[in-house]
């Protein structure tokens, strides 16, 4: 259930990612080279948020890991379903933040919960499995939110919203410590 949460939570990542240029030039009326310079700084923030998580947040955490998974599929849940209804350059920042701030809960907490959840011997393939899964999420993410947006503009973001609604409520159901 670990490696199932992050390949769906990085492929919905991938997707609000791959599409995020175009929804905000479509939104917000922007130029290309406005759209580089708001793109960068909303993936800036969602890397920041991300760091910041990691660093002072699971670090510290000392509950059991599935928890974390828990709130870091909530708040990439929330955060891609608010981005998908919002329309101003603030909103989709904040946004594109809580996003990050979930990656920064949701991929430690699967890696120290999958680790957990084998023996020893296992661990070491656990810990490669759990590595390949943002490759995973970002070979089906952009694939996928390319052709929604190809399709109709919002459908791809809405996508990404229903696949990590999905990976919460996944959560939701009792995993091995």
């Amino acid at each position: 259930m670990y490696l199932i949460s992050a390949i769906g939570a990085f492929t919905g990542f991938a997707m609000v990612q791959q599409t995020l240029a175009f929804r905000l030039q479509d939104t917000l009326g922007l130029t290309g080279t406005e759209t580089a310079q708001h793109a960068g700084l909303a993936m800036m923030a969602s890397a920041a948020c991300s760091l910041f998580m990691q660093m002072l947040i699971a670090q510290r955490f000392t509950g059991p890991p599935v928890q974390l998974v828990r709130w870091g599929a909530g708040l990439l849940a929330i955060g891609t379903i608010a981005i998908s209804a919002l329309d101003s350059w603030t909103a989709i920042l904040s946004c594109m933040a809580l996003i990050g701030a979930g990656l920064g809960l949701l991929l430690p907490a699967v890696a120290a919960g999958a680790s957990l959840a084998v023996g020893p011997e296992e661990q070491g393939g656990v810990s490669g499995l759990v590595s390949a899964c943002p490759a995973a999420g970002f070979v089906l993410g952009p694939i996928s939110g390319g052709f929604l947006y190809q399709q109709n503009g919002p459908e791809a973001v809405w996508g990404a919203a229903l696949i990590l609604v999905v990976v919460f409520l996944s959560t939701l159901r009792p995993m091995r410590q």
